[in-house]
């Protein structure tokens, strides 16, 4: 083979493996010298808490999109768990807490369940609960703004060091045992031999349906813990709240390497730079002064990139076999 050939061949395979990392870095350094405001401590700390509800879901939904599976009902279990929050408010802290998570687990375990003991399609059922689940909602806040418990607005102005608030603390613990979950347990295993043939995972006696079904339990949970995360940030049950979540965590887990035919993809650092590029992305072209009705179109160019070079990856990965 040529030399020259060579070079191409390796320089497309950084490209494939590492081409959105490159980017992000290129964006930070562009948005930083064509803005005064960008590179602030107080630019970054407000993009640290937007990435943190998005961060939180998208990290549960990795470990579904590993197994070859997607969940577009991670807004609407969010928007979920602000219900529960809501008509929970006279319980105490701890268990208002835990009875919106428990929901989220619940809901999805209801996508489990349908997704892997049913055989439903997963896009197409998760499509539906997401559906259900806001309409649910919406039942039981009234579609109005409503305020929390105090208590759980006390926690979301709690600060350490007076500049990291708790959620990105609570957020940022989520992301790292989800990682270590994925690189250094058996469950973690199991996910990604699944994503790389359910066929023969069931032939060498791997539980599918019970991980196919836990990595659902384990994305609503993450959801449910994004809207709680929404709340104590900003002291109210909205209908915005988990609104459209489900497509930007699903174009951030893609962009940040993880396949949408599964079995490749992790938390660290794929999905945090995936949600930190369509975050920097709106926030960089905001600070420059640029229209908002551009954010839209340009994040969709790199969503759109994202799934095409994905789709390279896939074939060439099929070559090889």
């Amino acid at each position: 083979m040529p030399e020259s050939a060579t070079y191409v061949g390796h320089a497309r395979n950084f490209a494939l493996s590492y081409g959105f990392y490159l980017l992000l870095l290129v964006l930070i350094v562009l948005f930083g010298a064509v803005s005064n405001s960008f590179l602030t401590v107080s630019n970054w700390t407000q993009i640290s808490i937007v990435a943190c509800f998005m961060l939180t879901a998208a990290s549960g939904l990795t470990l579904v999109m590993i197994t070859g599976n997607i969940d577009l009902s991670v807004g609407s279990i969010a928007y979920l768990a602000s219900a529960v929050v809501f008509l929970s408010s006279d319980l105490p802290v701890p268990l208002i807490i835990a009875a919106a998570v428990g929901a989220g687990v619940v809901a999805g375990a209801v996508s489990g369940i349908l997704i892997s003991y049913l055989r439903m399609n997963s896009l197409l059922t998760t499509l539906g609960l997401l559906i259900a689940y806001r309409g649910l909602s919406l039942v039981l806040t009234g579609g109005t703004v409503r305020p929390v418990a105090e208590g759980i607005a006390a926690l979301g102005r709690i600060k350490f060091f007076e500049v990291l608030p708790l959620v990105f603390v609570i957020s940022a613990f989520v992301m790292v045992v989800l990682q270590i979950v994925l690189s250094r347990t058996r469950f973690g295993a199991y996910c990604y031999a699944i994503g790389n043939n359910e066929v023969a995972a069931v032939k060498v006696g791997i539980p599918v349906k019970r991980v196919k079904t836990a990595t659902f339990c384990i994305s609503g949970g993450c959801a449910a813990a994004s809207g709680l995360l929404s709340m104590m940030y900003l002291g109210e049950v909205t209908t915005f709240t988990g609104r459209g979540m489900e497509f930007q965590a699903v174009a951030a887990v893609v962009i940040g390497g993880t396949s949408l035919f599964g079995g490749r993809g992790n938390v660290l650092p794929g999905t945090l730079a995936g949600v930190l590029l369509l975050i920097i992305i709106n926030n960089g072209l905001g600070t420059y002064g640029v229209s908002p009705y551009v954010y839209p179109f340009v994040a969709g160019g790199v969503i759109f990139l994202a799934i095409y070079l994905d789709s390279l990856k896939h074939m060439r990965r099929e070559r090889v076999r």
